[in-house]
């Protein structure tokens, strides 16, 4: 069963009255109790407990469930102790009441009664459960503009994280001879903040062996977002490289210390977005494995599988279909499962199934953004925003320094989560790339319009205010306008003809892209005796007039003039408007031919009532 409704009283049953839900926790606890809503992912604690590395690596895009995955496992592993480090007696840990199933006593909110999760029948993982020292240490919030603020940022971490353990700084004056006056002086210093370097660099190192000490037992390490701290210091001062490398020689040494040769190490997992190659973060970890999206382990622990997110659009009352839904978030193929993004469903069954860009409006990383507005890769990205597929290689170890290839490029987008991948030749890691969904199609639609905007030099707000002269039949304004804007322009034109051909097929699929919540796009297609470029059909209550558009780009400007009149001679030769005319409430056809050569455009139209 993978949707709880832990209360009976308190489902739809009851006046349509919609489940509680808590979005954005990364707390296990939390969401238990305090949720009606709850996908069951905890068979992930078995098929990690089964993985033969001793180290595991798992890369997944933002808001897919990385961070409460990794409170699942602390929760399940985890030794509860009291203020003195001293396990509880199982009659009092709420930790294993999580999985097994029981009473939670909230204090003033009541009492709670929780199902068994799926795990619970599993005997040899339950074994396992609350019997190891689990230190979590998560770098979400480690960003910084240099490297003092990184080195700071992971100093705060560091700090928390030994005071999570309190209980261990009677170490530090005790005689149990637990520790020599070296390793005491050592460790005070992780608890009143005054670390350096080397400090931050055997700070997981030396906690975990303090642990082992402590509870006799070799302990779990779970590093969360590994790479933000890395992501935000390439964007912000890749350029400086010994600060940059500062940076990655605190994680080597942390990473090093901690995972490789540390014999108190029981098992350890490390997530993020990306796989960061040429850091030499891992390369002297030769005992770790690594599970990408392309990989079908662990593929359905991470978002929600279709069986799951039909069983939810049952429980939750909606405004909008279930099709309309699956149109929206469905489309990513990860390890062979179909896989929702997790976020935007639950924001979206909170909202009665309100269809919106969730995910992309709960933030970015600069890297993508710079991706999808290089142009090394625009054709491919103008292919991808039309609606079609592309060929590409894909690395899974992504290096900064191949970050501007079409394969870095590509692989950073598929692994932050704005391609579906279809494998061609996944031995020789060739992937069909498409855009997954309606949701994720919205970013190549907009960076797009960015992109031609600022060939335009304009900004991409003003785009929409120029777009629709077309709409509104005012081609003469609209003709103006564009001949002022190309002359403005200083980029496109001086690098050549296919550079030239690139913006402008980019402009025509950002004016297209603009006017499509008005109108059902169709463009190439066969109509009476000919073939249109773009026609535009008004969809009915939002425009009335039709539009037919015929581009070419020329290589003369000698030619201008005549190619935009033997284009319009075409629209109205070959009778474009045919099927146009089918649809009753179209009131005008707006008839346009433009030829384009450089900065210069010629632009012929007719405005034709529909009798």
């Amino acid at each position: 069963m993978t949707f709880k409704l832990s209360d009976s009283n308190s489902t739809m049953q009851d006046n349509n009255k919609p489940p509680r839900m808590r979005i954005g926790t990364d707390e296990f606890y939390d969401l238990l109790v305090n949720s009606d809503v709850f996908v069951d992912k905890s068979l992930m604690i078995k098929e990690l407990l089964e993985d033969s590395g001793k180290v595991i690596l798992i890369t997944r895009p933002r808001r897919w469930g990385k961070s409460l995955n990794m409170n699942m496992l602390q929760k399940f592993f985890e030794i509860e102790v009291d203020q003195n480090g001293v396990p509880l007696p199982i009659e009092d840990r709420v930790n294993n009441k999580l999985f097994t199933g029981g009473e939670i006593d909230l204090g003033i909110k009541g009492k709670r009664t929780l199902e068994p999760l799926k795990i619970n029948g599993n005997e040899y993982a339950m074994a396992q459960q609350g019997n190891y020292p689990v230190i979590s240490i998560n770098f979400k919030d480690v960003k910084g503009s240099n490297y003092q603020e990184i080195e700071n940022g992971i100093k705060n971490q560091v700090t928390n994280l030994f005071t999570n353990h309190r209980y261990l700084k009677r170490y530090i004056t005790t005689d149990e001879n637990l520790l020599d006056d070296a390793q005491k002086e050592k460790l005070n210093r992780y608890f009143t903040g005054k670390l350096d370097k080397e400090d931050l660099k055997d700070s997981l190192r030396v906690l975990s062996e303090v642990l082992y000490k402590h509870f006799g037992q070799k302990v779990y390490i779970l590093i969360d977002e590994y790479d933000t701290p890395i992501n935000s210091s390439y964007i912000e001062f890749g350029d400086k490289l010994k600060e940059f490398d500062d940076v990655l020689k605190i994680f080597r040494g942390m990473f090093g210390s901690s995972l490789k040769t540390n014999p108190y190490l029981e098992k350890g997992l490390i997530t993020g977005i990306l796989r960061v190659a040429k850091a030499n973060l891992f390369s002297d970890l030769n005992n770790v494995r690594e599970y990408t999206l392309l990989d079908e382990k662990f593929a359905k622990f991470y978002g929600f599988t279709q069986a799951e997110v039909d069983e939810l659009l049952t429980k939750v009352p909606l405004d909008t279909s279930p099709e309309q839904i699956k149109a929206w978030y469905n489309g990513y193929s990860f390890g062979g499962e179909i896989i929702y993004n997790p976020w935007s469903i639950m924001l979206c069954l909170d909202t009665r199934g309100k269809l919106d860009h969730y995910w992309l409006d709960s933030g970015g990383t600069g890297l993508v953004d710079k991706a999808l507005l290089s142009d090394e890769i625009q054709i491919d990205i103008q292919q991808l925003a039309s609606g079609k597929s592309i060929i590409a290689p894909i690395t899974k170890q992504i290096s900064f320094s191949d970050i501007n290839t079409r394969s870095g490029l590509f692989s950073l987008l598929l692994f932050s989560g704005y391609l579906n991948p279809t494998a061609i030749e996944p031995a020789k890691d060739i992937y069909e790339l498409s855009v997954p969904n309606k949701e994720v199609e919205y970013i190549y639609e907009t960076r797009l319009l960015q992109w031609v905007s600022s060939k335009l030099q304009m900004d991409s707000s003003l785009y929409y205010s120029f777009a629709s002269l077309l709409p509104a039949g005012k081609i003469e304004e609209f003709k103006e306008k564009l001949q002022e804007l190309l002359l403005n322009a200083t980029s496109f034109h001086q690098t050549g003809e296919k550079k030239a051909e690139l913006f402008y097929s980019g402009f025509m699929l950002g004016l297209i892209n603009t006017l499509s919540p008005g109108y059902v796009i169709d463009s190439e297609r066969e109509t009476g005796s000919g073939r249109a470029d773009i026609i535009l059909l008004p969809k009915a209550g939002k425009q009335n007039n039709a539009i037919i558009i015929e581009y070419k780009i020329c290589k003369s400007p000698d030619t201008l003039e005549s190619i935009a009149k033997d284009g319009l001679d075409q629209i109205m030769r070959k009778k474009y408007e045919t099927k146009i005319k089918e649809h009753s409430h179209v009131q005008k056809i707006i008839k346009i031919a433009m030829a384009f050569c450089g900065k210069e455009v010629a632009l012929e139209y007719q405005i034709a009532q529909v009798s």
